[in-house]
């Protein structure tokens, strides 16, 4: 289901007793695929983000404010669940 087809049905899907619940869920789902909103060309891409973080974090192993983090571990068949919009990156969790 996409956005305007749930709001042209909108008032009778939230007559169905678990209406609360899975709207949630589809909104969520939305927001994480990054199609709530539109997205804006003039953002910042993911990578340039990613390499500010990088950057930060060596200073800190530096300054030993933080411990030097183990190699991360890629996917081992390198698909992802789904397509991102432009400019969102696929990233772990302790890149972050």
């Amino acid at each position: 289901m996409n956005p305007a087809r749930l709001l042209q049905h909108f008032e009778r899907i939230s007559e169905a007793p678990d209406a609360t619940p899975r709207l949630r869920r589809f909104i969520l789902d939305l927001a994480v695929r990054g199609k709530l909103v539109e997205q804006d060309p003039k953002d910042e891409p993911a990578t340039e983000l990613l390499k500010r973080i990088q950057a930060q974090k060596a200073r800190l192993v530096k300054e030993e404010k933080i411990k030097q983090e183990k190699p991360i571990r890629s996917r081992a068949n390198g698909s992802m669940p789904i397509e991102l919009p432009q400019g969102w990156l696929w990233s772990c969790m302790q890149e972050i």
